[in-house]
């Protein structure tokens, strides 16, 4: 990298954006306790999530400031190395992994000298890791990938993580591997003819899965779904038919939108979301600011990805484009499902919104997805003497 070019094209109102919205959901889990609802589970326990989560968001930033600074061709060299440990962390996560007193296994402790234990979820970091992989094993194959065999193969390398992270189950996180995995495939150059041969694969198993939806109890779906995943889905698609506490979040979460008016209640004014700190935070901010705020929210999480995918169409090389556009592809899928579930466009699938939901894991590999990002728009040395550099009239 040159160096001396770093503080002039370092990308700092992508940064900025990252951290503003890292801060403003610190003040949304902090709003989402109501004196009448949970007064004690958000503001006092364990010293206040709210105050756990800007420890992340302080560390995050750190994180994502180191990440910018180290080469991303450093990191994307040992993918195979990464890949591995995505594997090993969501094999063991399902052996000794910690649950959430729901009987769903998705942490796991990691001792950290003169700090103690902290939790750690591999379904998030399988997103960072297979991010890298992808890009660097369609740089290393980039003019064989597309025969059938190296795409069969790669293929199988992304059916495993994904169907591992399914198997904790969070439905949730598989989707986004998958998507992160498929958009790095589509801009890597997957050939239209092999999407289209997929889609017609693919069609007839959509088909079946309509028909089994039509049964009061499907006979395929919930043979991999959970019980409580198989409910979340009929609630969405037979809500007539839905136990009231199924719905119960989703539609104190519509109403909640609904009474955010234009403007918003104002600030703490949260009387109908419980455990709006994750799953639910876009409704917290809404029925507080209103249509105005949850517009301006999505305008900051839109102007990410913008820049996240114009990094992606300035960058040197193939590893780079592909990094960008995997990060761009999760934020844009997380933030779709999130706010699709909370308006219920969408079953509750336990979506967090990138940034501002709580949790450890979640904040710091979204902090690092961004600042190897960051990394990939700063200029470079150029590989050979042929290579020309480059200059600030071209970025």
């Amino acid at each position: 990298m040159h160096w001396k070019q770093v503080p002039k094209s370092y990308d700092y109102l992508l940064a900025l954006a990252v951290i503003a919205l890292g801060v403003f959901g610190v003040v949304m889990i902090y709003a989402s306790a109501n004196a009448e609802l949970i007064p004690r589970m958000i503001v006092n326990s364990d010293g206040g999530l709210w105050r756990r989560q800007r420890m992340f968001i302080i560390s995050g930033a750190v994180l994502m400031v180191a990440f910018s600074m180290i080469d991303y061709h450093f990191i994307t060299r040992f993918y195979v190395y990464i890949y591995g440990l995505m594997l090993l962390l969501l094999v063991v996560v399902m052996i000794i992994g910690a649950d959430d007193h729901t009987g769903v296994a998705r942490w796991i402790w990691i001792p950290v000298p003169f700090i103690g234990f902290l939790s750690m979820q591999p379904s998030e970091f399988a997103k960072i890791f297979m991010t890298i992989f992808m890009a660097k094993f369609l740089d290393v194959f980039k003019d064989r990938f597309n025969r059938p065999l190296l795409l069969v193969p790669l293929a199988i390398l992304i059916i495993v993580p994904v169907l591992l992270v399914f198997m904790q189950p969070s439905f949730s996180a598989s989707m986004v591997v998958l998507s992160i995995s498929l958009v790095v495939l589509f801009v890597g150059g997957l050939y239209w003819r092999t999407i289209l041969v997929s889609a017609a694969v693919i069609a007839p198993v959509g088909i079946v899965v309509w028909f089994d939806l039509q049964r009061q109890t499907p006979i395929i779906l919930t043979r991999f779904l959970s019980e409580w995943q198989w409910r979340r889905i009929e609630s969405f698609l037979r809500p007539e038919m839905a136990d009231q506490w199924a719905r119960y979040q989703t539609e104190r979460s519509l109403y909640a939108i609904g009474t955010g008016g234009l403007t918003g209640r104002g600030f703490l004014e949260n009387p109908y979301i419980i455990l709006g700190h994750n799953d639910f935070v876009f409704s917290v901010a809404a029925t507080q600011f209103g249509f105005v705020g949850a517009v301006t929210l999505l305008g900051v999480v839109a102007f990410v990805i913008v820049r996240c995918i114009r990094i992606a169409l300035k960058a040197v090389d193939t590893e780079g484009k592909l990094i960008a556009a995997g990060v761009a592809g999760m934020l844009i899928f997380e933030t779709f499902f999130h706010v699709g579930v909370a308006t219920d466009l969408l079953p509750n699938t336990g979506m967090p919104f990138p940034f501002l939901s709580y949790g450890g894991s979640m904040i710091w590999v979204h902090m690092i997805a961004i600042g190897m990002v960051l990394n990939v728009g700063l200029p470079r040395k150029p590989k050979s003497m042929f290579d020309q550099p480059e200059t600030e009239e071209d970025k």
